[in-house]
């Protein structure tokens, strides 16, 4: 089983996002990070977990546990549904792609337990709006 930590900071001026995905998997660390552009928290946090799907694809995890701070993404996945359509454009992309897996569960956790995704997350945010 994979344990997956995902995590998203935006900037509101300049207009930007970057996220953060941890994979650990029998003992080992894998980190990712991804510059999103123009979005805000909330749709960042939707395109990490989507870019976090596919490296676990690429990696040939079959079993995910991921962990998120945000509310929306767990609570949607709870009751299989997004209202705001710009969020169900990245549920429907993942709920696509779970045939893949034999195990696919999103749990909320409190941003301390999610450390270090949100450090990745934020220096990546960080580089980015320094240029």
């Amino acid at each position: 089983m994979t344990l997956v930590y995902i995590d998203a900071a935006a900037s509101p001026d300049p207009k930007m996002a970057a996220g953060a995905v941890v994979f650990k998997e029998d003992g080992k660390s894998f980190e990712y990070t991804v510059f999103l552009d123009e979005m805000d928290n909330h749709e960042a946090e939707w395109a990490v977990l989507l870019f976090a799907v596919g490296k676990a694809l690429e990696h040939e995890f079959t079993s995910l546990i991921i962990h998120t701070d945000s509310k929306v993404i767990s609570d949607s996945f709870e009751k299989a549904f997004v209202r705001n359509p710009v969020f169900k454009r990245y549920y429907d992309e993942i709920a696509e792609q779970l045939s893949l897996f034999q195990l696919f569960l999103v749990s909320w956790t409190p941003r301390k337990k999610n450390k270090r995704a949100d450090e990745l997350a934020k220096e990546t945010l960080y580089k980015h709006r320094k240029g």
